[in-house]
């Protein structure tokens, strides 16, 4: 049960939450992935679909992108599913994994209170709405990274802290919690925030936020698979081999909540370049 105690234990350290289902012991082979592509509800379809023809067990972990390439770094996992490219390029490149393929995106979307009339990129829009109220989960995750990046693209003068890198403003909260706490918090206090695509039409009916959506490299939100060294392998290469196929390019390009498609298969053009 050694595994299993170091992943509850790297849960509490990132002040997050995940799922550890029974069958998920140090036995087990184990799935550490992004609470964006657990709360989708896509990775239970291509699980089930996976398990139905192979009749193989995958474990989930869900948690932050950051807390999850901890969690391939300890060997607490066997298989990676994150949405950070660059951090997930570094992995590689320090060998701590052996492979990195992206099978599936989407795009981040920025939400309030009104539709953003004047930005044509999301650069723009970040530098429009710097004093207003803004929501950040502030958890290392994959989103939280991406929202960094923007304000780094930004003329705006940042600070960095604890929190990462932001504006210095008062009406920026940084809560350190998951992407459906940002969204109830930015609904309840009429406030910005960064989401992914997923977790917003999963949740928007609920919701009184207004999506605003550039189609531009900066909104990019790239899911990939990251192989480690592991006594899983064939396993866990049989899996990614699912996720490439014909048959799971249908399951993630069929995928809709509220009758909107979530993810496209495969990759976009803007891929970064990496040796990996």
């Amino acid at each position: 049960m050694r595994r299993s105690i170091a992943i509850i234990l790297l849960m509490l350290s990132f002040n997050i939450s995940g799922c550890l289902g029974e069958e998920e012991d140090s036995e087990g082979l184990i799935l550490a992935t992004t609470t964006s592509m657990r709360d989708s509800g896509l990775l239970d379809v291509l699980l089930s679909s996976f398990k139905e023809e192979y009749d193989i067990e995958i474990g989930v972990v869900a948690v932050g992108t950051g807390a999850a390439l901890k969690l391939g770094e300890n060997r607490d996992a066997d298989m990676l599913i994150v949405h950070a490219p660059e951090k997930e390029i570094q992995f590689i490149e320090q060998g701590y994994g052996n492979s990195r393929t992206t099978f599936a995106w989407n795009r981040f979307v920025l939400l309030g209170p009104s539709e953003l009339d004047g930005p044509t990129n999301v650069s723009e829009a970040f530098e429009h709405i710097q004093d207003e109220c803004i929501i950040s989960r502030g958890d290392g995750s994959g989103t939280h990274i991406k929202e960094q990046e923007i304000w780094r693209s930004t003329t705006i003068s940042l600070i960095e802290d604890s929190s990462g890198t932001h504006p210095s403003s008062e009406s920026y909260y940084s809560i350190g919690q998951g992407m459906g706490a940002a969204l109830n918090m930015a609904n309840e206090l009429r406030c910005w925030v960064l989401s992914d695509m997923g977790t917003w039409l999963s949740m928007s009916p609920q919701l009184d936020l207004v999506a605003n959506i550039w189609e531009d490299e900066l909104t990019l939100n790239q899911y990939s698979i990251i192989q480690l060294e592991n006594e899983y392998q064939s396993q866990t290469l049989l899996f990614e081999e699912y996720l490439m196929s014909s048959k799971g390019e249908a399951i993630i390009a069929e995928y809709t909540i509220n009758g909107q498609q979530m993810f496209n298969p495969g990759q976009p053009n803007q891929e970064p370049s990496s040796n990996a």
